[in-house]
């Protein structure tokens, strides 16, 4: 960041108080989030194509992943600017290290959608998968995330690790019925990342016809 000419962050307070805390010198910052429109995007490119150096700094993890930085990206992809990525934390891998799962093969999900049939269908399509999947979720969701996953896949081996790298990280590594118990009632706080088991045939809940017909 010494070497940026302009930051493009979440949050210009947190990149803020980062430079002050590495006595870097002030910098130029722009805002950028989910709810940034194309002309936010356009001005960044702008200051790349006019030489300037800009650094794209996600609020926690690595940009573009679970992240708006991709269109960014996209852009600058587009107009053949060049770019590069200096590697940082991520949540999903940090997560699936710890969870002891496989990691030979897994399939990074992030959010699903909230509600309704885009989530049934994802969860669906999830249960048969055959490697370890990584989810995140917020722990006012986290709850009603495994209860789902209990219901739709089975009881599989699961982790879930929450504020990785800071103070009051967590791993519970056990079966998706056993981890819901431990936290079920409970004020869970700060980032869910949840790993699970792969598919196993055994796994599977085997549903009834009236089941079927209930899910139609």
């Amino acid at each position: 960041m010494k070497e940026a000419d302009l930051i493009a962050a979440e949050d210009t307070r947190t990149i803020k108080k980062l430079l002050q805390k590495y006595n870097i010198s002030k910098k130029d910052t722009v805002s950028y989030h989910d709810f940034s429109n194309e002309s936010r995007i356009n001005y960044i490119t702008r200051e790349l194509k006019a030489g300037r150096n800009v650094a794209l700094v996600s609020e926690s993890g690595i940009p573009a992943i679970q992240d708006p930085g991709f269109r960014v990206i996209n852009e600058c992809i587009k107009e053949d600017i060049p770019m590069t990525v200096i590697p940082g934390p991520n949540a999903a891998v940090s997560a699936l290290v710890l969870s002891g799962l496989p990691a030979d093969n897994f399939l990074f999900v992030g959010f699903l959608p909230k509600t309704g049939a885009k989530r049934k269908n994802k969860l669906s399509e999830l249960a048969v998968f055959p490697y370890t999947i990584i989810f995140y979720e917020s722990p006012k969701r986290i709850e009603a995330l495994m209860s789902e996953l209990v219901e739709r896949f089975g009881d599989r081996k699961a982790s879930l690790v929450r504020e990785i790298s800071k103070i009051y990280e967590e791993v519970i590594r056990d079966s998706l019925s056993c981890i819901l118990t431990k936290i079920k009632g409970k004020k869970v706080k700060g980032e869910m990342v949840l790993i699970v088991e792969g598919y196993k045939k055994e796994l599977i809940k085997s549903f009834s016809e009236e089941d079927i017909t209930k899910e139609l």
